[in-house]
Order: structure tokens, then sequence, then C-alpha cells
């Protein structure tokens, strides 16, 4: 089983939005997913709510123990993914999804303010040696805007950053409040497409679950 954290030590940055579309586009690939909200926010589980669908699963806070625990149940249960969606602080749950991650997606919108901001995480998740990349999130809509451009170049200084920058799409907002992901509100848009890259582009660094990735991070 693999486990793909949304984490950044700072709110409003995306991460639920992202949570959620990469759930149901993972499963739409043949994944078996499980979404685990640690955010008392609670916002991927308000999503759940409203979704007509069953799956991709939710946990919210209250009904997940410690992260170890709770990830050893899920996978005893079947899942072959989990996405995590965290509290926006420094947090012991953020901290154990970043130790647990197969691999941890730290959104930062295109602003200097992100950037700076964004670093802590990044040295949190450098200290404990596990894998992660940046995405940038709420870009501007046309992909070669300068801003992107510059952030990206200055983010690739601090860690690698995924080559599929995610923009500011109406469909995020529309799916999130139809309890759908982008893949389903609008197959064919932009959003979707660049969901559909992105979660491409995570699977392929997250490799096969042969449980190497399992051994490397219990060693």
């Amino acid at each position: 089983m693999r486990v793909l954290s949304l984490v950044t030590q700072k709110g409003g940055t995306g991460k639920s939005a992202l949570t959620v579309s990469l759930a149901v586009a993972a499963e739409t690939a043949g994944e078996r997913v499980c979404i685990l909200d640690l955010d008392p926010q609670g916002t991927a589980a308000s999503w759940y709510e409203t979704r007509s669908a069953e799956t991709p699963a939710v946990l919210d806070h209250n009904q997940a123990g410690t992260v170890p625990e709770t990830l050893g149940r899920l996978r005893a249960a079947g899942f072959t993914l989990v996405v995590i969606d965290t509290p926006g602080i420094d947090s012991h749950a953020t901290r154990g999804a970043m130790r647990e991650a197969t691999l941890a997606l730290v959104p930062v919108r295109p602003s200097e303010a992100d950037v700076k901001a964004t670093m802590p995480t990044v040295r949190a998740l450098e200290a404990m040696g596990r894998p992660y990349a940046l995405v940038i999130n709420q870009a501007p809509t046309n992909k070669q805007a300068r801003l992107t451009t510059a952030v990206t170049m200055r983010l690739s200084t601090s860690g690698e950053v995924v080559p599929v920058p995610i923009a500011a799409r109406i469909d995020h907002q529309y799916a999130y409040a139809l309890g759908q992901g982008v893949h389903e509100f609008a197959p064919d848009g932009k959003a979707a497409a660049e969901i559909g890259e992105l979660w491409a582009w995570a699977n392929k660094r997250m490799g096969a679950d042969d449980g190497t990735a399992e051994k490397k991070r219990r060693a």
C-alpha cells in the first residue's frame, strides 16, 4: 500500500481540493483508495458527505487513531493507496503523515510569501529523509505565465518541483460543491487534464507497490 501525503504547514494552499481530485483520479486508474482527513476542519470529510458515490472511502480525524495504526488497518483491509489531507499547521498529525509518506506533495501558491512559508515544511521533510515534491497550485490559468515560471525557478533551488502546475480553475470549486473530483465533474476539462497529469507523475514517482517503499520507510 502506498501513501500520498499532502502537507504544508500553511493554510489556504488548496490541499483538500487536490486530495479529493487526486483520490478520484487514482480510483479511476484502478487503485482502491481511502482518503485520510487529519484536518480538524474536515474539508475532505465534508466533501464526502455531499458525495453520491460510496468510494473513495474517507476517514476523518475522529475516526483515525495514530497514523501508523490507521494505515495498518487500511493495509489489512486491502486498500492500495491512502491519500492524506493534513492541517495547515505544524502538528503531530502533520508530522505523522510526513513520516509515513511514500511521497509527500507540498502545495504552494505562486507568490513569494507562500514560497517562504513553505520552507519549514521542506526542512522538516528533509530532516526526516522523506521523498517529497513541491507542486504549484492555484496558478494563473496560463501555464506560461511569467509569475508561475519565476516561482518554479525559485522553488527548484529548494527541492524537486512537479512539472505540472495546477491552475486556479472554477471546475475545482464546482466539483467540490457537488462531492465530485474534477474527473467526474468535467472529464474533458483542463482541470481534469492537469490533475490527471499530476496523478500520473506522482504514481510514477512512488513506484510500484512491491513493498520496497515500505521497507525503506521502516528502516
